[in-house]
């Protein structure tokens, strides 16, 4: 099947960047995406649990994380701020 979808420059920038960060296409990309949307529980198998090397791997996961949001702001995460409420 082949389609044309038009996307807004946002979208379209954040797929470029993924799929550089990836090592791989635009189109492998958007074709996993929708694979992994409308089968997934092709890698929910316990018994045959997906391969992938090391470098496939750290691609996937720097291409999990480019697709969230980023946050510029300060984050407090210090020992201090998060045991605060006990009042230590």
């Amino acid at each position: 099947m082949t389609l044309q979808i038009e996307l807004s420059p946002e979208v379209e920038a954040k797929l470029r960047e993924a799929a550089d960060i990836s090592g791989r296409g635009v189109a492998a990309l958007v074709i996993e995406a929708v694979e992994d949307r409308f089968a997934p529980d092709v890698h929910a198998n316990a018994e045959d649990p997906a391969r992938l090397t090391a470098n496939e791997w750290a691609a996937e996961l720097d291409a999990w994380a480019v697709s969230h949001p980023r946050y510029d702001g300060f984050v407090d995460d210090s020992r201090e701020s998060i045991y605060a409420w006990r009042g230590e």
